[in-house]
């Protein structure tokens, strides 16, 4: 593909760098994972001359709900966003850094994870607190949006099916979340201010009492640095199980490794009830995520937790775009 235009997107992680390569209509040419090293990302990718345009998935935007050109100014407000996302906005600045110094005269763009839910109501978003700290952004954002958004623009060419009116969407992977989205367009998410509520993840608590946090910092001593490391690090799945891989666990025959996963699907489920009345009802349901692709037993318990709410579809979407066969499930 010498001298032909192509495009390239980053998506930086606390210890790992997604990258591919994509055509101007969209074709995956070539992708794949690094430590975080843009060099060596694009030394895999061995493309000689630069790309079109560079695009970043970056976790917290912020107020902001739609993806954006980088100038120095948005650069300062994903630097500002640092403290809501300390897993994912830092690591993204400093590839963003790294790929100017590369490629210094090809523009950059932000795609944020929180955009998809800028459609959820007040009633949804709004944390009720006295307003002037509401005035300074502390708010319910919801995060895996560029997630949730290909699975809404795929689902039919995937699936040949319609997409549904109301659907719940799990994505289930290291960080997880569910999507209430009606006519394709978000309406409640289970994640909040920051990525650390909702679900049951591989090393985050989700949703927890703050009272709890309060308490550990009266009665324990701990500082804000020790628990978030406990809360982002030590929590969840690796808390219950000794490990936060999903296959693992499900390997086991450890009791306690079967408790994670019947913990695991009893908040998935939940949650999924709260999503449900944001509905008011559901007609079909959506898996994507390393846990919802991969993991039959997981939706098979989830499912199975939500057959209340009637004989309804259900498909499994693979994240990636190159992947072409869907994988439409069984009626519950």
């Amino acid at each position: 593909m010498a001298g032909d235009p192509w495009i390239l997107t980053l998506n930086a992680g606390s210890s790992s760098l997604k990258f591919a390569a994509f055509s101007p209509d969209g074709d995956r040419i070539a992708g794949g994972q690094v430590a975080t090293s843009v060099q060596e990302a694009l030394a895999q990718l061995d493309i000689p001359h630069p790309p079109s345009a560079i695009g970043h998935r970056i976790v917290h935007g912020g107020e902001r709900s739609a993806a954006t050109l980088i100038t120095p100014n948005v650069r300062a407000e994903i630097e500002a966003a640092a403290t809501l996302a300390p897993l994912h906005n830092p690591p993204a600045l400093r590839v963003i850094d790294a790929v100017r110094a590369v490629y210094p005269n090809v523009p950059q763009y932000a795609c944020f994870d929180t955009a998809f839910h800028a459609s959820n109501p007040p009633e949804a978003t709004t944390i009720p607190i006295p307003k002037p700290l509401r005035d300074q952004g502390i708010r319910r954002y919801g995060f895996h949006g560029l997630s949730y958004a290909s699975l809404v623009r795929r689902f039919e060419q995937i699936t040949t099916a319609t997409l549904p009116r109301r659907v719940l969407a799990f994505h289930l992977g290291a960080g997880a979340s569910l999507a209430a989205i009606v006519d394709g367009v978000g309406v409640a998410t289970t994640m909040g201010f920051s990525p650390m509520d909702g679900l049951v993840m591989a090393t985050r608590s989700g949703a927890m009492d703050t009272g709890a946090v309060l308490h550990l910092m009266r009665e324990h001593g701990l500082d804000v640095e020790a628990i978030d490391k406990i809360l982002n690090h030590e929590s969840g799945l690796l808390a219950l199980a000794g490990t936060g891989d999903m296959k693992t666990i499900l390997n086991s025959n450890d009791p306690a490794a079967k408790f994670a996963v019947s913990h695991y699907c009893y908040w998935v489920s939940r949650h999924a009830g709260s999503m449900i009345a944001a509905m008011q009802g559901v007609d079909g349901f959506i898996f994507t995520g390393g846990v919802g692709e991969n993991a039959p037993q997981i939706r098979e318990q989830i499912l199975t937790r939500l057959s209340w709410a009637g004989e309804l579809p259900h498909w499994v979407i693979p994240r990636m775009r190159k992947a072409k066969s869907p994988m439409r499930r069984g009626l519950y």
